[in-house]
């Protein structure tokens, strides 16, 4: 049986929906079209994840996928942040309320910007893409945040540039991210920002009808 591989974070792993606890969701939008499509269903999102969190899990897996799969990669806000934490010997997600971390208000202080969230977040985009093309893997990617496709600010050459190589490659809620999409629609979205049941069942309804 062939199946359905779906990346991501907390939007992914179904944060807040009614069967979510220590296993993911089968609320989800993605758990729904792995249920449509016949495909066995595996999640390996984690709430709070960076999009760098998302390309190594990706690339954990990558042997799992075979060539009849499908990939589901939900990319995140562009503002969080990966680094390897040698005095724990592991990785660390940096975000705006992750006041827990004793990094976080320097790294927001002097080192994240616009420009560097957009570059970092392109190439993880450009990389998964060309990577799962390379193995002929179908592919569907969807973006919480289109700040990584504003072209108002910091958007030099380079930018432009890998904007246009997978501008056409993302899936967007009619011209939305997915939670901002929900908000519009007024469904039900949790006080944690997770959009609940009828937006994920809405949300399938209308990925299925752009990629069947």
């Amino acid at each position: 049986m062939s199946k359905l591989h779906a990346f991501g974070d907390s939007f992914t792993y179904g944060s807040d929906l009614s069967d979510c606890g220590n296993k993911p969701s089968l609320y989800t939008w993605t758990s729904l079209l792995s249920n449509h499509l016949e495909k066995e269903y595996v999640c390996y999102a984690k709430a709070g994840s960076s999009n760098q969190t998302i390309v190594r899990k990706v690339f954990d897996n990558i042997h799992n996928i075979k060539d009849d799969d499908t990939v589901v990669v939900n990319w995140t806000w562009i503002d969080r942040w990966d680094f390897f934490n040698l005095q724990k010997s592991n990785w660390e997600t940096v975000r705006p309320d992750s006041v827990d971390s004793i990094f976080y208000k320097n790294y927001y202080k002097y080192f994240q910007s616009e420009l560097w969230d957009k570059f970092e977040t392109l190439k993880a985009i450009n990389l998964i893409s060309n990577t799962l093309e390379n193995y002929n893997i179908k592919l569907i990617m969807t973006c919480i945040d289109k700040l990584v496709f504003d072209t108002t600010w910091h958007c030099p050459k380079y930018i432009e540039n890998l904007q246009d190589s997978v501008k056409d490659k993302i899936i967007w809620f009619d011209g939305l991210g997915f939670y901002d999409w929900a908000k519009y629609k007024q469904y039900k979205i949790s006080d944690k920002w997770h959009p609940l049941e009828e937006a994920h069942k809405k949300a399938f309804e209308y990925i299925n009808e752009i990629t069947k």
